[in-house]
């Protein structure tokens, strides 16, 4: 199972965090009037939007994303600097080369399958001198929420069902070679420490859900995923304290220039 409609509303409802992460991003990557700017997982468009507001009339901003249903939602934005289009991090071939001044990867790249493939095609369509933005969770710490999947899915029936594509969370030295296989000796990377609350454990798994483009619950079937969600709320409950749940997460936010 993909994306829906109805996921795809509720991470335009609930993605806030997303969007925080995203503007710390931007904030660092000193996006300014003038610029073209591709953002890749834009998902419904909104931080999208706001980079077409920073370049304005001068500049232009394209979103892409893999889910047909964000982007769908995303088109419905009209704004003369901004087109959103169907695609894959890994293969951008519908863009020419050194066409952009900055490239922009929010919360996104950890789903991507190819990601050295992916990291080349953004030095490919940089001008030199041109930007890029990573920012996504650290694969040198271990979040709540991939405690408890693990744990949950590692059970019997669902482990007969391995997750087909899951989340590569990039340590920093990993993310440090990828860049300097795709020519960004300069760069900068900080970790963001955030953390995500939700009331309940039903509101976490929603957000987790509207998230992932509904992986929480890995390759296990429809009908195997109401026990799993149980499960998974049993042991988020574990968590829960006086004012709901919080969870820490560690994002690795890299700047890179193209040489």
């Amino acid at each position: 199972m993909g994306d829906t409609e109805e996921l795809a509303t509720e991470y335009t409802r609930v993605n806030n965090t997303q969007y925080g992460a995203g503007l710390f991003l931007l904030d660092r990557l000193n996006i300014v009037p003038g610029m073209k700017v591709l953002d890749v997982g834009c998902g419904p468009g909104n931080l999208t939007a706001h980079i077409a507001q920073i370049v304005g009339e001068n500049g232009s901003v394209v979103g892409i994303d893999p889910s047909t249903e964000r982007i769908l939602l995303a088109q419905k934005i009209q704004k003369p600097n901004l087109s959103f289009y169907v695609g894959h991090a890994e293969d951008l071939s519908q863009f020419p080369t050194e066409s952009f001044d900055a490239v922009y990867v929010n919360s996104t790249l950890h789903w991507v399958q190819d990601q050295p493939a992916a990291v080349k095609e953004f030095g490919r369509l940089l001008k030199p001198g041109g930007l890029l933005g990573i920012s996504g969770g650290s694969g040198d710490t271990l979040s709540a929420q991939e405690r408890i999947k693990a744990d949950v899915l590692s059970r019997e029936p669902y482990r007969k069902y391995p997750e087909e594509s899951p989340p590569k969370f990039l340590k920093r030295r990993e993310l440090e070679s990828l860049l300097d296989d795709a020519g960004f000796p300069e760069r900068s990377i900080v970790v963001n420490k955030i953390t995500k609350s939700t009331k309940d454990a039903d509101e976490m798994i929603d957000w987790l859900d509207a998230s992932s483009t509904g992986k929480t619950y890995g390759s296990i079937p429809l009908d195997l995923r109401p026990s799993a969600r149980e499960e998974m709320k049993t042991e988020w409950n574990k968590l829960l304290v006086e004012d709901g749940i919080h969870m820490d997460i560690d994002l690795l936010v890299t700047v890179a220039v193209k040489t």
